[in-house]
């Protein structure tokens, strides 16, 4: 099976206002859903305490807080204000901080502003930029992080040229099937956020469709979906 590109990525989501107002939609999903669980144990058996880790769209920190608890040091890029809030809530809330929040768009970021680095994580987030995938993956290589793990459910654009950028190797590759449903709680929630995808003009399926798609489980209106999520860690060559 061929794997989705980002050229397909609709572009209202690849705004940070778009992020701003979809933020509360993707905090509900969090809490409702560990879609994250497989890279998670990934990412357990790779860092090292005393790491210093570059998060690259981070959002509300669902991978910067397991990191700090492993003992890394945790830099997250979020451009979105609302996703910013709530790693800021996350923060106060488990009184576990992050070392620093870059609330800047990757590619608006100079590179010498994030040198130094054993590790840069992307789960779901290079596609986002206006740059897209391949150029966004090369300016993180072009940054020289000792270590890459990129992840996501498109493909992951990595050649045997290390992308004609810093000399890396792949050390692995592999995918999850990721649970990626939403759990809503009332049918009238639920609408909501399929008008926000007409809003914006996302595809979508229709009213009538929508609805009888959702089932009941656990006093939630759920609509199930799973997902493959991909993921490739690079090393630097000389690391």
């Amino acid at each position: 099976m061929q794997e989705p590109k980002d050229e397909h990525v609709h572009p209202a989501i690849r705004t940070v206002s778009y992020w701003d107002e979809y933020a509360p939609w993707y905090r509900l999903w969090l809490e409702h859903t560990d879609y994250h669980r497989g890279l998670k144990d990934l990412l357990a058996g790779i860092v090292q305490p005393g790491w210093k880790v570059l998060d690259i769209g981070g959002g509300s920190g669902v991978l910067a807080f397991p990191l700090t608890r492993f003992g890394c040091r945790i830099t997250v890029i979020e451009p979105s204000e609302v996703m910013r809030s709530y790693l800021r809530d996350e923060t106060v809330r488990t009184g576990v901080p992050v070392a620093g929040v870059i609330a800047r768009p990757w590619e608006d970021i100079a590179i010498e502003e994030v040198g130094g680095f054993d590790l840069a994580v992307a789960c779901n987030s290079l596609h986002l930029t206006r740059l897209g995938t391949e150029e966004s993956l090369g300016r993180i290589l072009d940054a020289s992080p000792a270590r890459v793990l990129v992840a996501s459910e498109l493909e992951i654009p990595f050649g045997p040229d290390g992308n004609g950028r810093a000399a890396y190797r792949p050390a692995g590759s592999g995918s999850f099937l990721a649970e990626n449903s939403f759990r809503y709680h009332s049918r009238e929630e639920a609408l909501r956020h399929l008008a926000l995808k007409a809003k914006h003009g996302q595809p979508r399926p229709s009213r009538e469709e929508f609805l009888r798609g959702l089932i009941r489980e656990d006093g939630h209106y759920v609509r199930k979906r799973w997902s493959v999520l991909r993921w490739l860690d690079l090393r630097r060559q000389d690391a």
